[in-house]
């Protein structure tokens, strides 16, 4: 049976009404019943299945997988690396269960199994059988129908072993696997900017809707750009001028994420650094259209305007529910993205000769303003083309080159596979690496 298992990581949503309640129903049942084989598992290696305590949460664990094999006709739970996949799509857990998550996932590979797949009805006692796998007294062998003397007779176990090596060869070989990938990565893209859309919308009317629904998309953003970054990186360049700003702050947020995991940084790392980048410019979105487009120098007046943006992106993020050190982290790193690096010290030509730092910047917020500047000097706008990448970067390490960490800006071409000296002349190569 584990050799037929077909582990995508596309979600499939009908766009109709019907069919998104119905994903979200699913998911729910899915986390509750992950939930509850976590804490059966748990329990059992302090209790007998047989104890009483086991009823109640055997019984509603029943009724939660019951619930699913008649809203699907089948139940097919698989686990793939950190993650579940319940009939190929992806258990969306929240947060504070994911160790929970990563526990049982331990637990069932530590006895060989991969998951398990239902066509019937399950009852109490096969559940209880299912659950004896986990005993700690358990040292016997899992087949396919459970343990010997325990035997499952509808439900049906996944060898992980099996699907282990189904999975090694899918990488190996990725075929639809990568497709998928690229596909799922499109839909949580998309998603992105439709709740981007929302919120800046909600902004502009003065009651900001709550930003942390956008931690799951942007934990998707991780979880895919660290298995493949190439995935998200050509997505920057889908955008459309009359939506510039919700385009500019998904693109500003995963290639932070990309810049970030290029840095060594940790997935909870990417998680709030991403996170920050996708709201980065949020108070944009309350500037008169004219000025947000305006051609040549602003006026004081609307200078003042433009640089009272940040502060409305931070008194949104003040007005949401609860304070603690992620939000002082955003609050800080909102405003000191744009501050620039240092002072450029420059020759008789308005060449750069060194730059000498202002002032000791966040390592999320030097990420933030160079991947910002990079998309909005790569995004066409009313007042002028958009640049290609070569010319964009080649702005941004000469004449812009004291707004960023030159360390950070090197490593950032890199990531974009454009190097400094495809884009500089000779001349300008010595110049910037005597600066650095």
């Amino acid at each position: 049976m584990a050799d037929n298992l077909k582990v995508t990581q596309s979600q499939d949503e009908n766009t109709n009404e019907f069919g998104r309640e119905h994903n979200e129903k699913l998911q729910a049942l899915s986390r509750s019943m992950v939930a509850g084989l976590y804490m059966l598992v748990r329990s059992v290696k302090m209790y007998d299945p047989e104890n009483a305590v086991f009823q109640k949460p055997l019984h509603q664990l029943q009724d939660i997988i019951n619930q699913i094999i008649g809203k699907e006709g089948r139940l097919e739970l698989v686990g793939v690396k950190d993650s579940f996949y319940l009939n190929s799509m992806l258990v969306k857990v929240d947060l504070n269960s994911i160790e929970n998550q990563r526990y049982l996932l331990a637990e069932m590979r530590a006895k060989d199994v991969g998951g398990f797949t239902l066509t019937k009805p399950v009852t109490v006692p096969e559940l209880k059988n299912f659950v004896w796998i986990f005993s700690k007294e358990q040292s016997t062998t899992t087949e396919e129908d459970g343990l010997a003397g325990r035997k499952l007779l509808n439900m049906r176990v996944a060898k992980f072993s099996k699907l282990k090596e189904k999975l090694d060869k899918d990488m190996n070989d990725p075929g639809d696997l990568k497709v998928d990938r690229k596909k799922y990565a499109m839909t949580i893209y998309a998603r992105s900017v439709f709740f981007l859309t929302k919120y800046l919308e909600s902004v502009r009317a003065g009651k900001p809707i709550n930003a942390s629904k956008a931690l799951r998309l942007v934990q998707d953003f991780v979880d895919i750009s660290y298995e493949q970054r190439t995935h998200f990186l050509g997505m920057t360049t889908m955008r459309r001028e009359d939506d510039y700003l919700v385009y500019h702050q998904v693109n500003v947020a995963l290639m932070c994420i990309v810049f970030g995991a290029e840095l060594g940084l940790t997935k909870p790392q990417l998680r709030d650094l991403g996170y920050i980048a996708l709201f980065h410019d949020a108070g944009m979105t309350t500037l008169p259209e004219e000025l947000a487009t305006k051609r040549g120098a602003l006026t004081p007046e609307e200078r003042v305007a433009v640089q009272r943006a940040p502060l409305i992106s931070v008194r949104n993020i003040l007005m949401e529910k609860g304070f603690s050190r992620s939000t002082l982290l955003r609050v800080v790193t909102t405003f000191e993205h744009k501050t620039d690096f240092g002072t450029a010290v420059r020759d008789s030509r308005g060449n750069i000769q060194m730059i000498i730092p202002k002032t000791n910047l966040g390592v999320y917020a030097k990420i933030i303003a160079i991947c910002d500047a990079y998309d909005a000097l790569t995004s066409k706008r009313p007042y002028r083309d958009a640049y290609g990448p070569e010319v964009a970067l080649m702005l941004m390490w000469t004449e812009m080159r004291n707004k960023f960490d030159p360390e950070l800006l090197e490593v950032f071409m890199r990531v974009m596979a454009i190097q400094p000296i495809k884009v500089l002349s000779k001349r300008q190569q010595s110049l910037s690496v005597s600066g650095l």
